[in-house]
């Protein structure tokens, strides 16, 4: 059984955050009884709104936090949480791997670490991301605003304001976390109980089960097309990939990266892909890890990403996608959703998503007192993503004309 559809070329029915869905229907039905999926996001999502979360964490836990930053463990941590005139009991961690900064910590709030059944306006937990690698603050949100009009899955996401200990801490991007919510958002009941991996690695439900015999069986057998296409979704892996590669996002699962992205065994459709943790999409410059500091400037190498062949030096592509872009068959087929992401490509609207969400954070930018950049900084990484979007549209422009299938060599 698929999502419901909105055309008869079957575009998933999506909803951007709060707003209505795809043929001018709620993403609820009035009656709650027949929800149209994917469902709308939690309210803490409202594009139109920066919530400020408040934290209270006692001395003596703040000293642990302090420490668990120097040695980068993620330990939780008890807290009190508010939001208006709301009140909750909390654990907290800190949160990132590359992105890891104790100058600017980053946080996860989960309301259900004490009690399993313990949720906040729908959701288990809270994530507040602010990578140093991003000036701009809103690629991720960009990101995920791009890839839910293109027509597949995406987190919901906007900006809010954090309040530690009664002062005015920073401002994150409030970003939708990937598990049991999500899938019952973006499924009925039935189709939201099948195995999901972050990174396709760590099994993140049915852990008691702890059965990974289909995921094993899929890598292991990753360059023999006829095992992928019995177990993928190919139609919807496609659609994903294809959307990140017409961002690009270096970070992801179409740039050969392990991490930073989902995979979901849907019990009837076989496996999905979920795209997650945007905030390279469009480097905006480049960037030093040891030093915690970009250079803005023209990235001609993400410009002109290569859509077949373009890997994250660091890694290398997955077989699986090299058998997938070996068959002429589906290679076409990533080449026609790659026409479709640059329709949802939209220069024009994508610039003015820019000007509308950096006006909205632009006072939130000016007072955080722990951002790792300048507001310069800040103001030159909005510049630079609004001249990034048509170049990037351009190129893809130009390689769609002369692109052809299938894909017979590559990187290494």
């Amino acid at each position: 059984m698929r999502l419901m559809l909105c055309s008869s070329r079957g575009l998933l029915a999506v909803a951007l955050l709060v707003l209505p869905a795809c043929g001018g229907e709620e993403a609820d039905s009035e009656d709650g009884e027949n929800p149209t999926y994917p469902q709308a996001c939690s309210d803490i999502y409202d594009p139109k709104k920066v919530p400020v979360f408040e934290l209270e964490i006692a001395a003596d836990q703040m000293a642990q936090i302090e420490r668990d930053c120097e040695a980068q463990a993620k330990e939780w941590r008890p807290a009190t949480f508010r939001y208006g005139s709301e009140t909750a009991s909390v654990m907290v961690r800190l949160k990132g791997n590359w992105s890891w900064r104790c100058e600017k910590k980053q946080f996860l709030i989960s309301f259900n670490e004490v009690d399993p059944n313990g949720r906040f306006h729908g959701l288990r937990k809270i994530v507040l991301d602010a990578p140093w690698y991003d000036p701009s603050a809103i690629a991720e949100r960009l990101g995920f605003s791009f890839m839910r009009r293109h027509g597949t899955f995406w987190s919901c996401a906007n900006h809010a304001k954090l309040m530690l200990n009664g002062s005015y801490y920073g401002v994150y991007s409030n970003v939708e976390r990937i598990d049991k919510e999500y899938l019952q958002r973006h499924f009925p009941d039935a189709e939201a109980e099948g195995n999901l991996y972050d990174g396709g690695a760590e099994l993140k439900t049915n852990e008691t089960l702890n059965d990974v015999s289909r995921r094993d069986a899929l890598f292991d057998r990753a360059d023999d097309f006829a095992t992928v296409d019995s177990m993928v979704d190919l139609d919807e892996a496609i659609r994903v990939w294809a959307g990140s590669a017409m961002l690009p996002d270096p970070d992801s699962y179409w740039a050969g990266v392990e991490i930073n992205w989902y995979l979901y065994d849907h019990p009837t459709r076989g496996f999905l892909w979920f795209p997650y943790d945007m905030d390279l999409t469009m480097r905006q410059g480049d960037t030093d890890s040891q030093s915690s500091s970009v250079d803005i400037g023209a990235r001609p190498e993400f410009i002109q990403a290569d859509p077949f062949t373009y890997e994250n030096p660091d890694w290398g592509r997955e077989q699986l996608f090299q058998t997938v872009l070996g068959n002429a068959a589906t290679c076409t087929r990533f080449l026609e959703e790659l026409r479709r992401a640059r329709s949802a490509y939209d220069v024009t609207l994508m610039t003015r998503e820019i000007d509308d969400w950096a006006a909205q954070i632009a006072e939130a930018v000016a007072q955080d007192p722990h951002k790792l950049y300048s507001n310069q900084d800040h103001l030159d990484a909005i510049a630079m993503l609004k001249s990034f979007i048509p170049a990037r549209a351009a190129f893809i422009d130009q390689w769609l004309a002369t692109a052809t299938c299938p894909v017979t060599r590559w990187p290494r």
